[in-house]
């Protein structure tokens, strides 16, 4: 009943710690459901977070340029930059998320040592993936300079080339999938060290 009223991740980890504590006892699926709500409120902190150090990181990149400005003035080109950032850096970091979140739930299902491990490195892994997405980022432009050396893409976009607006934002989105995979592999190696030194 109470897993109806819930977001599909949040009633997965609910089943999940009611399995863990004595299959679909009422006390399993109140740890389960306090362990979702806290997934959510630390996702909603953190997409805050990644909204404004992804704006940040591309208004750095691009000096002189004010986004909001340019969005008000309806250039489409910073304003698709802008959504590829965004998106980007919450990529990376939505595996962060997913680890801490993991480890909670181990650390639930009663193996002390392992969800130990697990949640230390889960948080680690969040610490590594906030880190990353704005070097992400900021890689991607240092790339593109290099690979379109008769290109002035602060010019573009300030003219509102919306095809560089574009191809920055798939490069940016495309980027991310790539760097969340590699953050992840990160976080089970520091789990699994974690878990050799318990």
């Amino acid at each position: 009943m109470i897993e109806s009223m819930l977001t599909p991740a949040l009633a997965l980890t609910v089943q999940e710690a009611a399995a863990a504590t004595g299959g679909d006892s009422l006390g399993g699926a109140f740890v389960g459901l306090v362990l979702g709500l806290l997934q959510l409120v630390v996702s909603l902190a953190i997409f805050t977070f990644s909204i404004n150090q992804g704006l940040s990181v591309v208004s750095k990149m691009i000096d002189g340029i004010d986004i909001w400005g340019e969005i008000k003035r309806k250039n489409m080109a910073v304003a698709l930059l802008a959504a590829g950032a965004v998106v980007a850096y919450t990529n990376v970091v939505a595996g962060g998320v997913d680890s801490m979140t993991a480890g909670l739930t181990t650390l639930v299902k009663g193996d002390l040592s392992s969800g130990i491990g697990a949640l230390i490195g889960g948080i680690a892994n969040l610490v590594v993936a906030i880190a990353v997405a704005g070097l992400a980022i900021s890689w991607t432009f240092k790339a593109m300079d290099k690979f379109t050396k008769d290109i002035d893409e602060k010019q573009e976009f300030r003219g509102g080339n919306v095809a560089i607006g574009i191809v920055y934002a798939g490069i940016l989105v495309g980027a991310s999938e790539l760097i969340a995979s590699g953050v992840s592999g990160v976080s089970s190696g520091i789990t699994a060290l974690i878990n050799a030194l318990i």
